[in-house]
């Protein structure tokens, strides 16, 4: 079956995100878009995933427990899980900074209900790096049943071409993000890999249309996540 995704958006829990992405108004606005499938990927935080979880349920979108850690290099990496246990478990295992967020510099990291009430905020500014390298992070990632996948990896900023040059042939991996300005050059070089694109949605109004999709067995996380990796 043909599902269309997006597996890389937002909530407010990042402090680059606006205060409407709320777990039910990401859910809601990918709803009314035609997507089966989404992730929210908060910066080095999984805060605000479980109140998503449940709100996909009432709009049957499938929710998949995801995290977008920033390594100790300062590279993006999409981590996707089966199941929220699993992708906790993945989380704790990862050391955070310790730097207080300044509100007033980078914003505020807002953690919701599935009812948009604000139930608490973040106050470890999430946008550094974590002390675990890309190796690290994507060998715990696979330990508990995940798929980690360096994000928008053309992109200047915390891409890994523009902080590795290159991507290591030995980092085990098998799928790629790529930015929606990626040049059909860098696409081509990387083929081998799977590749997946999306919104990086920092706004509802931005969250992908109904256009990116993969083909599963059936309807559920593992199926999904299959496919993500490219079958594998």
């Amino acid at each position: 079956m043909k599902v269309y995704y997006d597996l890389h958006i937002h909530s407010a829990l990042s402090p680059c995100a606006s205060d409407d992405m709320t777990p039910l108004n990401i859910v809601a606005m990918a709803s009314v878009k035609g997507l089966d499938v989404i992730a929210i990927n908060d910066h080095n935080s999984i805060e605000n995933v479980a109140a998503a979880m449940e709100c996909g349920r009432d709009f049957d979108v499938m929710v998949i427990p995801s995290m977008e850690v920033q390594t100790a290099e300062d590279i993006h990496v999409l981590t996707m899980f089966e199941d929220f246990s699993s992708l906790k478990a993945f989380h704790d295992t990862l050391t955070k900074r310790q730097i207080a967020n300044d509100e007033h510099i980078f914003g505020r990291q807002l953690i919701f209900d599935c009812d948009n009430n604000i139930i608490g905020k973040e106050n470890i500014l999430l946008m550094a790096g974590v002390l675990e390298n890309i190796n690290t992070v994507i060998e715990r990632a696979q330990k508990y049943g995940g798929v980690a996948a360096p994000a928008h990896i053309d992109r200047p900023q915390n891409g890994i071409l523009a902080i590795l040059g290159d991507v290591p042939i030995d980092l085990p991996i098998t799928t790629l993000e790529f930015s929606k300005y990626a040049s059909d050059n860098i696409k081509e070089r990387y083929k081998r890999y799977n590749q997946i694109y999306n919104s990086d949605a920092h706004r509802p109004e931005d969250i992908s249309d109904k256009t990116n999709w993969l083909e599963i067995e059936k309807l559920s996380p593992k199926s999904f996540l299959k496919a993500v990796r490219g079958g594998i």
